[in-house]
């Protein structure tokens, strides 16, 4: 999963990379995962969790565990449609279908426009070719494995990290304000950065889902105490997540605007931001070769008729 804004080549600018993508996983994996963990607060909200700590904090444990054990256990296939701007990039609008080997996607519009007959035809024929040679496929999904077990690393930490405190409930919405823990250890230098955040936090308590993440940087986050590069005061993130089908929750929003400098000279700006939206399931099971049809017609994301539904 790529959240950054940038481009970095060479060993050190790798290493640099992935210790801000680790900070913005925090947000972004949050959205990506959901749950189906034991109901503890099977009563839904309740009004006691204004002013009660324990309460905030045991809301929050109960929610990042649903969300970290979804991504083991949801093994439903969609096909979506995805806005996307980053940086001074043009925008674009992508059609997404999830198989069992892996993601197809097809870029079917830039800034706006519709992409031209020669330039959909040589995106027909890039699809087509993934899924003739899906060893590219496969170095991706084994990647996005790879990531989401450090999402869930991270992930689980969090509510040792931070202090929750509730700040508003409407219905089944509770909102809570998170602030570092400043008992809490850091065991990596990945997590080290929870002591530079801070932000609200709106989950379901009823369904124990998380709806809304906004996060905010404190103070200057430093890599290597500075050597490799910072990320500036103020940058921020925001994460969105809805039910998008029963029982199914997925990503709606992400906007990250991150600035600072890496190795004192290159500036660094991370602006992005994506939008997720008409969700269509897909049938269990779904392969390639029929995900490739479904993108290559007019995507109808209404009906998945076609692949069998």
């Amino acid at each position: 999963m790529n959240v950054m804004g940038f481009a970095v080549r060479g060993g050190i600018f790798r290493r640099m990379r992935c210790e801000v993508q680790n900070f913005l996983w925090v947000g972004a994996s949050i959205a990506l995962i959901v749950s189906l963990a034991p109901n503890v607060f099977a009563q839904g909200p309740a009004s006691s969790f204004k002013g009660n700590d324990e309460m905030a904090d045991a809301l929050v444990r109960e929610v990042i565990h649903n969300e970290t054990e979804s991504q083991l256990r949801d093994k439903s296939l969609w096909c979506y449609r995805e806005q996307q701007q980053e940086d001074a990039k043009p925008s674009k609008t992508l059609q997404v279908c999830q198989t069992k080997d892996g993601e197809l996607e097809r870029l079917v519009a830039l800034n706006g426009r519709e992409l031209s007959l020669t330039q959909k035809q040589a995106e027909d024929e890039r699809i087509q070719k993934l899924v003739n040679h899906p060893e590219q496929l496969r170095a991706k999904q084994k990647k996005e494995r790879e990531d989401g077990e450090q999402e869930r690393n991270l992930l689980a930490t969090f509510p040792d990290a931070f202090h929750f405190e509730c700040e508003h409930e409407s219905g089944n919405l509770v909102t809570l304000r998170f602030r570092p823990n400043p008992g809490f250890r850091p065991s990596t230098r990945s997590t080290q950065v929870f002591h530079h955040m801070e932000g609200t936090l709106v989950v379901d308590a009823e369904q124990k889902r998380l709806v809304e993440i906004n996060g905010r940087l404190t103070s200057e986050v430093k890599f290597l105490g500075g050597l490799l590069g910072h990320l500036d005061k103020d940058g921020t993130f925001c994460v969105k997540q809805q039910e998008v089908g029963e029982g199914h929750w997925d990503l709606e929003l992400m906007s990250v605007q991150m600035n600072g400098k890496a190795l004192f000279f290159k500036t660094i700006t991370v602006l992005e931001t994506k939008s997720l939206l008409d969700y269509t399931p897909l049938p269990r099971g779904a392969t390639l070769q029929q995900a490739a049809d479904f993108l290559m017609r007019d995507f109808d994301v209404h009906t998945a008729s076609s692949l069998g539904k």
